[in-house]
């Protein structure tokens, strides 16, 4: 039997700008993501037993297990779960292959640091590294292109969560270019991501946004070469950037995040965003000292379940590990 361990980012959108929904229902997105290094790692291993199996643990920022969310995901059907389903388009091709004796069994760990429902993509992250440690697991040898392909069938962001960095997405934003890098090694911008109370729903916020937004919507345009020098620039250029044409629709259906957002504006915040769809607030620091000391303030605010200093841009998608067992 053999074990392969990934890991994938977890995003935050610098910008999303959203067209009016085209006859299928789907909206044109042109959105830049910056991978953020809270990282979901999935584990996958061959097993004798058929059919695939998953576990799913969810950790607190301080590592302890967070026992809530935890017993959620355990009670998730197993075939709604991304890195389930990830696993299983890999799991035909391997059918096929010379790893076909080792296909039918599969087992999943996926160790969860991103938070669940925040608009920060830990499913689509759980999908990213599903698939890069399948196809490592049976060395199909797919490239960079096909396993994004894969992902754009499995969910919007899992391709922003292969690539990492600063990337600009196109079309329903699942279409990749790499504007910059990620590097661990030196972060250039530092965030405090302050969750809700409660979640909130991606398709209510885009049909809230189809009610009093859409008709208004300009024009798509992909960001200029100066707006893009901004983006991956230092936090001081980066603070003017930032924008979310879901915010308005989002903070319509939980006005409480209006609160959110004045609450971080007034500890001293370079600038505040919605996170995607939301209920996250994405609150940008000066450094990673100004992050901790906006995290500890806010985590007090009545309208913050928990506020999380992270940075920015990571890697994407990488094998931490492979091993026989």
């Amino acid at each position: 039997m053999r074990e392969v361990r990934a890991s994938a980012p977890g995003k935050v959108n610098l910008t999303l700008r959203v067209g009016a929904p085209t006859p299928d229902g789907y909206h044109p997105l042109v959105t830049v993501f910056e991978a953020l290094d809270l990282r979901e790692t999935v584990t996958v291993r061959t097993s004798k037993t058929p059919g695939v199996r998953v576990e799913t643990v969810a950790y607190l920022p301080d590592g302890s297990v967070d026992e809530a969310t935890t017993r959620a995901m355990a009670d998730l059907d197993p075939q709604a779960h991304l890195a389930v389903r990830a696993a299983r388009v890999l799991q035909r091709l391997a059918a096929a292959g010379p790893w076909a004796s080792t296909a039918a069994g599969l087992s999943i760990r996926v160790d969860k640091r991103v938070p669940v429902a925040g608009g920060m993509a830990g499913g689509s992250a759980d999908a990213a590294a599903a698939l890069v440690a399948c196809n490592e697991l049976w060395q199909l040898g797919l490239g960079a292109e096909q396993l994004e392909a894969i992902g754009r069938s499995l969910g919007a962001d899992v391709p922003a969560c292969l690539a990492g960095g600063i990337a600009l997405g196109t079309g329903r934003g699942d279409h990749m270019s790499v504007l910059c890098e990620g590097d661990e090694a030196g972060a250039q911008h530092h965030w405090v991501m302050l969750l809700a109370h409660e979640g909130l729903s991606t398709p209510s916020v885009f049909r809230e946004f189809d009610r009093l937004d859409a008709e208004h919507a300009p024009a798509l345009a992909e960001p200029t070469p100066e707006e893009v020098a901004a983006l991956c620039a230092g936090p001081e250029e980066l603070c003017h950037c930032l924008v979310n044409d879901l915010q308005a629709p989002a903070l319509r259906l939980r006005p409480e995040l209006a609160d959110t957002i004045a609450a971080a504006c007034h500890a001293g915040a370079l600038a505040v965003t919605l996170s995607g769809s939301g209920p996250t607030v994405a609150v940008l620091a000066r450094d990673a000292e100004h992050a901790r000391s906006l995290a500890d303030a806010l985590s007090a605010a009545p309208t913050v379940a928990r506020a999380i200093p992270t940075h920015g841009p990571a890697r994407g998608t990488r094998i931490e590990s492979t091993e026989a067992i």
